[in-house]
């Protein structure tokens, strides 16, 4: 069950991944479903905290859900898959990190910069790891079905 803080992180998350399709002007059609995609993958980020898992995890499996995400919205609406993951996949930057290191960096503090540093660059590496992975996929599906197609269209000649 989730508790009061954990709605209002899903609320926000789908509000800042809103904002973001807003401010990237994406469409009135597409809105819903990429803010959508970013209270979803937060979600998923909290299932895997909660599942014992370490929050590299749970960045790159919540990435993993803005893929399909993205690439199933992309489809249905005939967009681009990028429209609807920039905005999804906002709730997983690693901020309070980011923050952290630049806050450590600033007062001096070594030390606490680079293991703030790290931890920010790790998380970025994992999101772009779950998002690569999914349109790696994608592509490999398409490439196969375009082979397909081509070698059925020979044998009809």
């Amino acid at each position: 069950m989730l508790t009061v803080t954990e709605l209002v992180q899903l609320l926000m998350a789908f509000t800042g991944s809103m904002g973001f399709a807003i401010l990237f002007h994406i469409g009135r059609k597409s809105l819903l479903p990429a803010a959508l995609g970013g209270a979803l993958a937060w979600l998923v980020y909290l299932a895997v905290i909660h599942a014992g898992k370490g929050y590299m995890i749970a960045s790159f499996l919540g990435a993993v859900f803005c893929g399909l995400w993205s690439e199933l919205w992309a489809r249905k609406l005939r967009q681009p898959a990028t429209v609807f993951l920039i905005s999804a996949v906002i709730p997983l930057i690693p901020g309070n990190a980011l923050y952290q290191t630049m806050n450590s960096l600033v007062t001096g503090e070594m030390h606490a910069a680079w293991k703030w540093g790290i931890a920010t660059v790790l998380t970025m590496v994992f999101v772009a790891m779950g998002t690569s992975f999914v349109a790696a996929v994608f592509i490999m599906k398409e490439r196969i079905s375009d082979k397909r197609r081509t070698q059925d269209s020979g044998r009809q000649s």
